[in-house]
């Protein structure tokens, strides 16, 4: 998950409010070298991204360029948390079989230290907030592992063709 640097303070509302995320660009990026690559002026661009502006809102296509040219896809997270999604990464494909076992087996570690994860948080019958956000990371860390293995074996997927000729 990507966060503002200055804004991990409260990384709560910019990772599901994609306004805040929106904001917290700022922080981290050039907004007259944003402002020029996206056509803009600075102060339009700079007013867009501040959500105390009530006559500047950023549009979608906006959104959508400022996502591309940054590269950073906070704003994008930040609406799929809003609305109870998860935005993962679609994996590559590619790999050998001797690579496919390590998955397959680095799979099985990933939840077991998961698993240890969540034990230990709950030893003490409370989960703080710090260990929540372990368990969180350990579980889109696994679920990006499966993702990669359901990947890798679609791309093994055949169709049976009849051995016979096309009278069977």
């Amino acid at each position: 998950m990507q966060f503002s640097r200055t804004n991990m303070r409260n990384p709560s509302l910019t990772t599901r409010c994609p306004l805040a995320a929106a904001a917290s660009l700022t922080e981290d990026y050039n907004v007259s070298k944003l402002a020029r690559l996206m056509g803009k002026s600075e102060k339009t661009v700079a007013a867009k991204l501040n959500n105390d502006y009530d006559t500047h809102h950023l549009n979608l296509f906006e959104a959508i360029q400022v996502t591309e040219l940054t590269n950073d896809e906070r704003i994008l997270r930040a609406w799929a948390e809003s609305r109870e999604k998860v935005l993962f990464d679609k994996p590559g494909i590619g790999l050998t079989d001797d690579e496919f076992s390590d998955l397959l087996l680095m799979s099985q570690e990933r939840a077991g230290h998961l698993a240890g994860i969540v034990r230990r948080a709950r030893e003490d019958g409370v989960i703080t907030d710090k260990e929540y956000s372990d368990i969180y990371a350990a579980t889109v860390n696994q679920i990006e592992t499966l993702l990669q293995i359901a990947a890798e074996l679609k791309e093994q997927v055949r169709e049976i063709v009849p051995s016979g000729g096309l009278d069977e």
